[in-house]
């Protein structure tokens, strides 16, 4: 099995996006993790044909949770491949499919009579993005401690989102963090912690990745940490916990 953490680079809507999106390969099987927006798709496909993987030579994409950055470029995606099975944590299952309200939509329609004034245009385009994500049905939800193509443990890391997964190869011990973990400025942090859904979760999430204990964790924004790991995910445990 191989883990290959490549980098986005994309502008969306006057945005300079970086994204590192994961392709894990198993007995002529590629799954991709996360696949960015719809804008994003065209880059998402130059970097994998790099990688020698054409889309129609992918067997499936894993959603790590239902955010726009994360599933958008399903759509283009499964146009060049109605093969593509998807994959997502099983308590968002039903809004990845399209049945429910994803919950940052439900989050930013909540809040958007208490923002300022000077800010509701951009609130009104976030939601009016959220909405238009187009959907399809996810083929299966993982379930936490499930084992995906026999290696693959996943971890259900909630706080970012409720039913938000990681990923873990414990061969390698490489963890796939998706939004769990975010890296800036060379350290772990909490992806967004104004919007992040269950602050107290999130930060037993990061702890149940260090009882992992992970050597090498991929971040979907900030790419890729492997020196000192436990100790700078114990660095971030403790400066939340120090903010009670």
């Amino acid at each position: 099995m191989n883990l290959t953490a490549f980098k986005i680079e994309k502008k969306v809507e006057d945005e300079n996006v970086v994204l590192y999106p994961t392709l894990i390969q198993n007995a002529g099987r590629n799954y991709l993790v996360d696949c960015g927006y719809e804008q994003t798709a065209e880059a998402f496909e130059t970097e994998l044909n790099i990688l020698g993987v054409g889309i129609k030579d992918l067997t499936g994409i894993i959603i790590t949770h239902d955010d726009d950055d994360h599933l958008g470029g399903l759509y283009p995606l499964k146009q060049k491949n109605q093969n593509l099975k998807i994959y997502c944590g099983e308590h968002e299952k039903d809004s990845v499919s399209g049945k429910i309200k994803s919950e940052r939509l439900v989050q930013a329609e909540s809040l958007f009579n208490s923002i300022p004034e000077e800010n509701k245009s951009w609130a009104l385009n976030f939601i009016r993005k959220l909405k238009n994500v187009r959907r399809f049905n996810a083929d299966a939800g993982l379930k936490d401690n499930e084992t995906f193509e026999n290696e693959i443990i996943v971890v259900h890391t909630p706080g970012h989102t409720k039913g938000h997964i990681s990923l873990f190869y414990p061969k390698e011990k490489t963890l796939i963090a998706g939004d769990s973990l975010v890296i800036e400025n060379g350290e772990f942090e909490i992806a967004n912690p104004h919007f992040t859904l269950d602050m107290e979760q999130a930060i037993k999430s990061v702890e149940k990745i260090k009882n992992l204990a992970p050597r090498k964790i991929i971040c979907y924004h900030g790419g890729i940490m492997d020196e000192n790991v436990s100790k700078k995910l114990e660095t971030l445990i403790d400066r939340y916990k120090n903010q009670d």
